[in-house]
Formats: structure tokens, C-alpha cells, sequence
């Protein structure tokens, strides 16, 4: 099939020319209409279609239409997954979920320190519009990055509490019991560190 002139729909008549419009046509002076199509043009693999993927999933790994899945999880995502689906049926699974939860609040820790840094140096270099901060915005910006930097001390304190649940955890439940299984056997308990005593 032959595409009309001045890239027309196929059956009609070329844009521009008297009767485009359906009209009759006009005698003497006519006016120009200027017409453009419009193109979807999409960058990437694609199937042909227009989409630009084939399996209709955003770029990135993330799905379309906002749908959470494995792929578009990060890595704080996957820690935290990791946390809730623990079962405590055992010593090793509080020792597990003292791992998990310490890992998490590491990451958070650094991550959130190294923002409260970036939104430091961002903030200390501004220049207002309409009024000029000078020294002040170095001031300012710690001010600023100082709450996130508390947030990330939090962090921290989450991860640290994690290790002290597992410390306690052994001090209150492993030891006694071990102490108890030792002396039901009639096993004396190893000789402890001592300095000074005879």
C-alpha cells in the first residue's frame, strides 16, 4: 500500500491540500495549517511493539505498575526480610537473629553517616538567592546534617543492642545450663584466669 504524499493516512488526502479537511475547497487565499505527528520512541531492547521491554517490566530489575518483588528489593530490604522470617526454636536461631538485626544496624549506620557527610558539604557551600549566608552556611549545614547524624547514632545502638542481647542471652541462659548439665554429670567446672591468688 502507497503512502500519500506529505505523510498523509493512507486513504485520505495529503495534508495541506484543498478537501484535507473535509471541507470544500476554499477559492482564492487559503491558510496554512501546519501539522506534526507525534512518535513514541522508546530506547532500549524491545520486542517490536513499542514497549521497551519485552516481558513489560520497568528497567532496573523493578516491575511495572509499582509491584514489589525479588528483583527491585535493596539490600536493607532483604536484611530486614531476613530478620522477620527467623523462627526462635533455638539458641541458634537468637544468635542468628542477633546477626541479622547487628548487620542491619551496621548498614545503617555507615550508610546514614556518610549522607549526614554528603548533606554537610552540599549545604555549607549554598548561596541564597536573595539573601547571601556566607560563613554562616557552613553553620547552618552542621545544624542541618546533625540530626541525621543522631539518626545514624541510632543506627548504631540498634546494632549494638543486638550484640548485648546475645551477650545476655548466653550470660542468663547458655551458661547456667551448661553449669547444670556439668554438675548433673559430676563434672567440675574448668579452672577459671586468676590473678594473685594462690
Amino acid at each position: 500500500m502507497s503512502t500519500p504524499p506529505n505523510g498523509a493516512p493512507a486513504g485520505q488526502a495529503p495534508w495541506g491540500t484543498p478537501g484535507s479537511n473535509g471541507g470544500a475547497p476554499s477559492a482564492g487565499r487559503t491558510r496554512h495549517t501546519h501539522k506534526e505527528r507525534t512518535f513514541n520512541v522508546n530506547f532500549g531492547p524491545g520486542n517490536g511493539n513499542g514497549n521497551g521491554n519485552s516481558n513489560g517490566q520497568a528497567p532496573n530489575g523493578a516491575r511495572a505498575g509499582g509491584g514489589g518483588g525479588a528483583a527491585d528489593r535493596h539490600q536493607g530490604d532483604r536484611l530486614i526480610y531476613a530478620i522477620e522470617r527467623i523462627e526462635i526454636r533455638s539458641d541458634k536461631d537468637i544468635l542468628a537473629l542477633a546477626k541479622a538485626i547487628n548487620h542491619l544496624g551496621r548498614e545503617l549506620y555507615l550508610i546514614l553517616g556518610m549522607r549526614a557527610e554528603e548533606l554537610n558539604g552540599v549545604l555549607s557551600q549554598y548561596r541564597g538567592k536573595w539573601y547571601t549566608f556566607g560563613a554562616q552556611s557552613r553553620i547552618k549545614a552542621r545544624l542541618v546534617s546533625a540530626h541525621l547524624k543522631v539518626s545514624a547514632e541510632a543506627a548504631k545502638a540498634l546494632g549494638v543492642g543486638a550484640l548485648k542481647m546475645a551477650h545476655a542471652f548466653d550470660r542468663h541462659f547458655v551458661k547456667p545450663e551448661q553449669e547444670a548439665k556439668q554438675k548433673r554429670n559430676g563434672k567440675t567446672a574448668r579452672p577459671t584466669f586468676t590473678i594473685g591468688e594462690d
